[in-house]
């Protein structure tokens, strides 16, 4: 076999089936094995690999958006130099939310080192694998020898088993020589099975330290990845009468009508929640099921309960310092990484045989949020409104994604509990503007029945615009928040720089009608009326599978406050 043909049959064994970014001199030898992809959700007739070719910076999310749609693994490549720069804003995102994703990128030849070849990768240029690895130390992998291609491949492999994304250097002329293998055994990424032993160690620590004293619960994202969750975050709920808060994408582990849920905190935060993540206390238990303690999570300050417990599936995963959270903990703590769906299940399980004596806290009221927030100014979308109506009107199977936006506070803030038709997601932790068109392909190719859509800025659209047509047979719907800024910014700074004078803010955004962009790029464009008389009928338009990617412009006062931004006080 060829290093060409290893390395395809190992993205085979791990479920890829489609690659996207663009060609160029070092990935036409590792191209030419893939089909072109039609750039619609069409599957493939016989499961082959397929390349959709798409601008790098978009290419970098696609495999995010798989992965958080289906669980299944993608691949994005750049060619040799400076793509790679533009492909990896994906790879910091995939690192910081641990998603299991493959970035391909190819360097120049050795033979050319020294001879100033063009996109010269080496230490003499732009030193891409040296940068690489200062990301990802663990996660790249030279296949630059046929001799060890197998063993770096097997390497990669137990990294994606581990939720970490990898990246595989090639250099293109090695990897058209034989290897001496006649054939590989690469397996598919499944999730570790759990230890009996360990298991029951963890419940009956918990148990031991639950009698009559209060316990409160954080949902975090990796329980988007567990069957059943939201049913057994309730089931422990209603054990333990324990008032639970989530995460922005912890949300997805938590059923709507869990008369305990108190709502997200912190970014985009409800006052319920904040009001219960406020008071915990040396006498209280915290359980944290899959969270990271994130800036937009905890804003950058410790768990305050007197004994923290923490389950996790990921074993070093972002946030952890030498495979623990215990550095964010004030007082006593224990973590178990563990497969959290077995975890939860015994935990469940063990608690209604063994029934503890807790503090039981109160419901929480129907209304999470007492806070008042003032309307918009006349002309413009009120968007309380807005996402109230949309979360009336999500199909089952809808499948959302947040930008760097306005959008990525607000929804939560306004919406309160997660929907049970729609799962959501925002990769906040990177913060990358734009990377919602990515986001939105991903998950469309690997869950074609699915309703995906995506919320994004004026700002963030700016990023992206330039790879419209390659999405337009998609049947997307992408909400694009116009108004005129970068519209966080502009919220955060008079918390920040109060008294700046507003030339000296820098936020403001030369007007774009991005209706007849997407037009011209062969979607279908609406501009949402501002008494939202028209949403109705673009929900049903998109829903009842269209054909045609759509776009929607929303005019946004970005004098309405909604959603609470804890950061701007860190700045």
């Amino acid at each position: 076999m060829s290093g060409y043909e290893v390395l395809l049959n190992a993205l085979s064994a791990w479920g890829i089936t489609t690659c996207t970014g663009v060609t160029g001199g070092g990935l036409l030898h590792f191209l030419r094995n893939l089909e072109p992809h039609p750039g619609s959700a069409a599957p493939s007739s016989n499961g082959a690999l397929r390349h959709l070719t798409i601008g790098e910076y978009v290419a970098g999310f696609v495999p995010l958006g798989s992965y958080l749609a289906t669980g299944e693994l993608g691949c994005c490549v750049a060619t040799t130099g400076a793509a790679t720069k533009l492909l990896t804003c994906g790879l910091t995102d995939a690192k910081m939310h641990d998603i299991p994703s493959v970035f391909l990128v190819p360097t120049s030849s050795a033979a050319s080192e020294g001879l100033s070849p063009l996109q010269d990768t080496s230490a003499l240029g732009n030193n891409i694998v040296q940068q690489l690895q200062a990301e990802l130390p663990q996660g790249v992998f030279m296949l630059d020898q046929p001799g060890i291609l197998v063993e770096q491949l097997l390497r990669a492999q137990r990294e994606l088993q581990n939720y970490k994304p990898v990246v595989l250097v090639i250099e293109p002329t090695v990897l058209n020589r034989p290897t001496g293998t006649e054939r590989c055994r690469f397996s598919a990424i499944r999730p570790v099975e759990a230890n009996p032993a360990q298991v029951q160690e963890m419940v009956e620590s918990i148990r031991s330290e639950l009698d009559g004293r209060r316990v409160v619960i954080l949902a975090g994202e990796e329980l988007a990845r567990v069957r059943q969750a939201q049913r057994l975050t309730t089931r422990l709920c209603e054990q333990l009468g324990a008032p639970l808060v989530w995460s922005i994408n912890g949300a997805n582990g938590v059923e709507r009508g869990n008369p305990m849920g108190h709502g997200y905190i912190s970014f985009g935060g409800n006052d319920a929640a904040m009001a219960v993540w406020k008071s915990l206390g040396e006498d209280d238990v915290l359980l944290v099921l899959g969270a990271s303690p994130d800036e937009y999570t905890v804003n950058l300050e410790k768990y305050q309960a007197g004994q923290t417990f923490v389950l996790t599936s990921v074993e070093d995963g972002y946030g952890q310092h030498h495979g623990s959270f215990a550095h964010r903990a004030r007082h006593g703590f224990r973590q178990w990484v563990t497969p959290l769906e077995s975890a939860l299940h015994a935990l469940v399980e063990h608690l209604e045989r063994h029934p503890v004596r807790t503090l039981r806290s109160r419901p929480a009221p129907r209304n999470l949020n007492t806070s008042e927030r003032k309307p918009p100014r006349p002309g413009f979308v009120d968007m309380r409104q807005f996402f109230n109506q949309l979360d009336s009107l999500w199909a089952p199977g809808t499948l959302g994604f947040d930008d760097v936006c306005l959008s990525y506070k607000d929804r939560q803030y306004v919406t309160q509990r997660p929907h049970p038709n729609a799962r959501f997601f925002s990769l906040y932790r990177g913060s990358a503007m734009g990377n919602v068109l990515g986001l939105g392909i991903g998950a469309k190719l690997a869950s074609p029945e699915s309703h995906v859509v995506a919320f994004t800025g004026d700002g963030c659209f700016r990023l992206f615009a330039g790879c419209l047509s390659e999405a337009s047979d998609l049947d997307l719907l992408l909400f694009v928040l116009d108004n005129a800024s970068y519209g966080i910014v502009e919220q955060a700074l008079p918390t920040v720089l109060p008294g700046l004078e507003p030339s000296r803010r820098h936020t403001r955004l030369t007007a774009m009608d991005f209706g007849d962009i997407a037009r011209a790029c062969g979607w279908s464009a609406f501009d949402l009326k501002p008494d939202l008389a028209n949403l109705g009928e673009l929900l049903r338009l998109h829903q009842g599978q269209h054909g045609k990617s759509i776009l929607v412009t929303v005019p946004v006062d970005t004098e309405q406050l909604l959603g609470l931004n804890p950061r701007a006080n860190n700045l």
